[in-house]
């Protein structure tokens, strides 16, 4: 099994989401970018958009994102968004 990747989410309010994820796609501002374990060190810029995770047991979950920047590097993938909305909790940021 390949390493997680630690999966971050940040506002100006602080963290959003904290979570581990097997694979990531995020909205980038020219379509949508896959991630996966041992991904290249990247840093880009988001559109707002949807952003997709599989969890360790498999499991896909959503979260959808205003505009921001992504950074992933050692497994740690960081966003930082001026908007997050879930299907629960409502918008945050």
């Amino acid at each position: 099994m390949a390493e997680p990747i630690a999966l971050r989410v940040l506002t100006s309010e602080g963290i959003a989401l904290e979570d581990q994820a097997t694979s990531i796609i995020a909205p980038g501002e020219r379509g949508y970018v896959g991630f996966l374990s041992r991904h290249a060190p990247l840093v880009t810029t988001l559109a707002p958009g949807i952003l997709t995770w599989q969890r360790l047991g498999g499991e896909r979950r959503t979260l959808r994102i205003g505009s921001g920047i992504l950074e992933i590097a050692q497994n740690r993938l960081t966003v930082l968004t001026d908007m997050v909305t879930d299907s629960e909790a409502g918008p945050h940021g």
